[in-house]
């Protein structure tokens, strides 16, 4: 089955909200301590997914995926999505200092990140509290030029 570019982008938010959870309370701002012990995984797993996603290489985006994510994102539909994201805002460029926050059980880092064709795109990394693997539970890309 083919999906369109904006089935992906769907199925991506639907995934990422599932697994950031049926939780009802707000994000939370983590304490300086807990942010900076989080980064020391965070940061690595930002950094090769960013890079196999500039890269076209499904190995090194998927490398840190837990087996829910792996499941859901298939190599097939990384390209597409890849295709509509690169299509939209271009290649990666940099990131910014990130925001750590907790929500139930679950970690998420929001790094501010320059595209070629955009800044301020939020890509929202998230991770299980209670997994010491840190294997990534939730992504997405988050932008105007992608939503739109």
């Amino acid at each position: 089955m083919k999906l369109t570019p904006i089935q992906v982008i769907a199925m991506l938010a639907v995934i990422a909200g599932v697994c950031v959870c049926g939780c009802t309370t707000r994000d939370t701002v983590v304490p300086d301590e807990e942010r900076a012990s989080v980064l020391v995984y965070a940061d690595p797993v930002a950094d090769g997914l960013l890079q196999g996603f500039n890269e076209d290489n499904y190995t090194k985006y998927s490398a840190d995926f837990g087996p829910e994510m792996k499941a859901a994102l298939d190599e097939a539909a990384f390209k597409q999505n890849r295709d509509f994201v690169v299509s939209r805002i271009g290649l990666y460029v940099s990131r910014g200092s990130p925001v750590v926050t907790e929500s139930g059980g679950y970690i998420a880092v929001n790094y501010p990140a320059k595209f070629e064709r955009e800044d301020g795109v939020n890509v929202r990394l998230v991770f299980r509290k209670d997994d010491e693997s840190h294997r990534l539970s939730g992504l997405w890309f988050q932008s105007q030029k992608l939503s739109g």
